[in-house]
């Protein structure tokens, strides 16, 4: 019993440095796809604002074509006046110059509108660009420099995992289940020391009998407050 509680041992010390392993890169793929999500973002703002421009501008185009339009209507409706001599249709023609007045009066307000609105939207995608590009070159130095850590990491890690299943083999399947069990609830201390009758996990002051038990190694026992494989220090294996 003495050694599978000794290949758990080792098995938790590289558990732990694989779990620091994969925090290493967890935390470098979480920097780059941060940065990556903000490029993202800025992107997604400049093609929304881009597009309102370009539809922005193609509205402007047409109010003005129709302003144009508007406006030669008048002119020619004003000369037509000036020949009228028929009351009824003088008055008509007045109305009609009124409304296409009052028509271009509307389009005018919806140019000058537009054209207001152009202006910060304008300022926005200047900076928007700028930020753009910075984030880009800073996304692409990141990957530069940490492209040979990230490959560290991926090889570490697969070596130990190679090691870990090599020290998995010789422990009872049911050990190991509830090994891994206590591992992931107890933040990577599944096994610890009873050191001085106490638990150096929990600290918990162990009933002397038991405390005894535990340095024979005839079984593998658990600390009944925190439920961790525990072994006697001083019969601790390197």
């Amino acid at each position: 019993m003495l050694e599978e509680i000794t290949r758990l041992i080792s098995l938790q010390a590289i558990d732990r440095d694989l779990h620091e392993l994969e925090e290493s890169l967890s935390t470098i793929a979480g920097r780059v796809e941060g940065l990556r999500q903000e490029t993202e973002q800025l992107q997604a703002e400049f093609d929304r604002f881009t597009q309102e421009e370009q539809q922005s501008a193609t509205n402007r185009r047409q109010l003005e074509k129709e302003l144009a339009e508007g406006e030669a209507r008048i002119r020619n409706k004003r000369m037509r006046l000036n020949q009228v001599r028929n009351d009824k249709e003088l008055l008509a023609l007045g109305h009609e110059v009124e409304t296409l007045k009052e028509t271009n009066q509307r389009m005018e307000a919806d140019l000058l509108a537009q054209m207001e609105a152009a202006e910060p939207r304008a300022q926005r995608i200047k900076e928007v660009t700028e930020l753009l590009g910075q984030k880009r070159s800073e996304l692409q130095a990141v990957e530069k420099e940490i492209a040979s850590q990230v490959e560290d990491l991926k090889v570490s890690i697969s070596k130990q995992r190679v090691d870990r299943d090599l020290m998995a083999r010789g422990i009872e399947v049911a050990l190991l289940q509830r090994y891994e069990m206590i591992f992931n609830r107890r933040g990577g201390l599944a096994v610890a020391a009873a050191k001085g009758g106490t638990c150096q996990g929990c600290r918990m002051r162990l009933p002397p009998q038991f405390y005894n038990e535990i340095q024979k190694h005839e079984q593998v026992h658990y600390c009944p407050n925190c439920q961790r494989i525990l072994y006697y220090e001083n019969n601790r294996v390197s």
